[in-house]
């Protein structure tokens, strides 16, 4: 896949994350120094997003994020440096444990790494199973996201409540 940054395009890495395919483990530094594993399966809903700026982020996305809070970890991973991730993570009260600039080997496996100072916009949400069921790059690094996609999705994901066999059903009655 190719994504255009002021007027010239750029390929992404070599993985192709797919929807309902297995999301990778992947572990990053958070600005806090806090070592985390990230992906694959989890307690609560994951939603990675990734920002070669991270001023991307914008009201629309974190609005969509608080309405989920307490079902979802969202993390922030960019390429931007310390002091624009403090300004954002102030302006919008973001936990710096859920932030990261230790973008490379994160890119390299969703599938989103342009090169060794550059990573892709995306939104990846993760159920908690490890699937991911939402994926959106966007091809131009300067486009918005379609914030109300990736609200619906989400809000499916967290609200889904799985099904299986009764009791009744297992034994033939």
């Amino acid at each position: 896949m190719e994504v255009t940054y002021k007027n010239k395009n750029y390929t992404l890495g070599k993985k192709d994350r797919k929807v309902e395919g297995e999301a990778p483990a992947v572990r990053v530094k958070m600005v806090n120094n806090e070592d985390k594993v990230i992906g694959l399966m989890a307690p609560a809903v994951q939603v990675m997003i990734t920002l070669n700026d991270i001023n991307k982020y914008s009201s629309e996305i974190h609005k969509v994020i608080n309405t989920t809070k307490r079902k979802v970890n969202a993390y922030i991973i960019t390429s931007s440096d310390e002091e624009q991730i403090e300004d954002i993570a102030e302006k919008f009260a973001l936990e710096k444990d859920f932030i990261s600039n230790d973008f490379k080997n994160f890119s390299l496996k969703f599938g989103v790494n342009i090169d060794d100072s550059m990573l892709a916009n995306s939104i990846f949400v993760i159920d908690k199973e490890g699937v991911i069921k939402y994926k959106e790059i966007p091809s131009d690094l300067e486009e918005d996201f379609k914030v109300d996609d990736f609200s619906i999705t989400l809000n499916e994901v967290v609200n889904f409540k799985p099904t299986g066999h009764t009791h009744e059903n297992w034994m033939g009655i």
